[in-house]
């Protein structure tokens, strides 16, 4: 049987092989590690328990008012379709 010839690699072909150091740049880490301690932060204070009880109250009106939300939801994207159409 016939064997394939030895290829002996040059230096280049190496740092080829080599794997990457970080397909996310440090920067980017660091602002993706700020804005996780930001919103655990946020999940912390009065202002996020505020926001889910508001969340709460909203959905307990459109499951009372079904046909009133759907009524005021229709006018709000009518009015933001005028709002920003393109002429």
């Amino acid at each position: 049987m016939q064997e394939a010839p030895e290829h002996q690699s040059s230096n280049s072909e190496k740092a080829h092989a080599e794997p990457l150091k970080s397909p996310i740049p440090e920067q980017v880490e660091a602002i993706s590690d700020n804005i996780s301690k930001m919103y655990d932060r946020f999940k912390e204070s009065e202002q996020y328990d505020e926001l889910q009880d508001t969340v709460t109250k909203v959905k307990e009106y459109i499951k009372k008012n079904p046909v009133q939300s759907m009524l005021m939801s229709l006018g709000a994207g009518m009015f933001l379709g005028l709002l920003f159409r393109k002429d």
